[in-house]
């Protein structure tokens, strides 16, 4: 006797679970790359305490630049490119005012 089983489906996920779970994934990827080079920082510079706020930016701004590079949408490529750079700058500007201790 050949049987046919069908499977039940769950039921659809509302599309802000779904998206608060992409946000959410996206989030912890950026925190743990933010960790990652503030602990690679800290290995060469072992005496630099760097405060905890300073990692999400960091990790953010890693996204952001892949994304960059791997996007080549030409509307608005310049102005991203542009925002992404003075990111870069003011985060590079306010690690080195910690490590010298001038901030």
């Amino acid at each position: 006797m050949n049987t046919l089983f069908v499977l039940e489906t769950t039921a659809a996920k509302p599309l802000s679970v779904i998206l608060h779970n992409i946000l959410t994934f996206i989030y912890f990827l950026a925190h743990q790359i933010g960790l990652g080079i503030i602990k690679g920082v800290h290995a060469v510079f072992p005496g630099i305490d760097f405060p905890s706020s300073i990692v999400d930016p960091l990790g953010f701004l890693v996204i952001l630049t892949l994304f960059m590079f791997l996007v080549s949408v030409k509307l608005g490529k310049q102005i991203a490119w542009i925002v992404v750079c003075a990111g870069w700058i003011l985060l590079l500007i306010r690690m080195l005012m910690i490590l010298f201790k001038l901030g």
